[in-house]
């Protein structure tokens, strides 16, 4: 009997998105006991529909849920603009949506809220797990990598992105009305944990009484 080859893309080239919400333990484990989990459940849809709108606008692929969070794939030739707008405004709707739907049922709110970002670039290797298309490559790495070490360093890390040299020059160099700060973070299995230079973005300033 011959062999059924399953066809999918062999290598794309996308930009990476990988963002999670901060504290999303702490929020989880007071509505947990609370038996109010449904609430944060409702969030997170929330949080999809408007994903969903802002596909009808920018193309990009949600590719995974977290848990807490989504990894989207945006095609390399996104303009910089729009992908830096897309990350302010979801960061301004999370806000919103957070107030209203979770933050005032909170009896001890976390310190830390909002969302962070980690972004990268490069060819993504496509495959099918369990008949599913999955992707392996660097860049889904990288990103994640970078989205976790946000917090590594002083100051709050909501509504930051960590973003790697490249995607910086090919996409946001010329970024106005964003503080920028060149750093160096020490990323978990990369390079032997060897300084990894980047750029941190604050997309929305935070406060913890907000």
């Amino acid at each position: 009997m011959a062999l059924k080859i399953l066809k999918v893309p062999i290598v794309i080239n996308a930009v990476v998105v990988a963002f999670d919400i901060c504290s999303s333990s702490d929020i989880i484990e007071e509505l947990t006991l609370k038996g109010d989990m449904k609430r944060f459940q409702q969030f997170l849809t929330a949080i999809k529909r408007h994903l969903m709108e802002k596909q009808k606008t920018i193309t990009f692929n949600t590719y995974k849920f977290t848990g807490d969070g989504w990894i989207l794939l945006f095609p390399e030739n996104t303009d910089g603009k729009v992908l830096l707008k897309f990350l302010k405004d979801l960061c301004v709707f999370f806000r919103t949506e957070f107030r209203s739907q979770i933050l005032r049922y909170l009896d001890t709110p976390p310190g830390i809220r909002g969302l962070t970002f980690g972004l990268e670039k490069g060819p993504l290797g496509a495959m099918l797990m369990y008949g599913k298309k999955e992707y392996v490559g660097r860049a889904l790495n990288i990103a994640c990598r970078l989205q976790s070490a946000v917090k590594d360093k002083g100051g709050s890390p909501a509504y930051k992105a960590l973003v790697s040299n490249a995607v910086f020059n090919d996409y946001f160099e010329p970024a106005k009305n964003f503080r920028i700060f060149k750093v160096k973070r020490t990323l978990r299995n990369i390079r032997g944990g060897m300084a990894f230079r980047c750029r941190k973005i604050e997309l929305l300033r935070s406060s913890s009484t907000t």
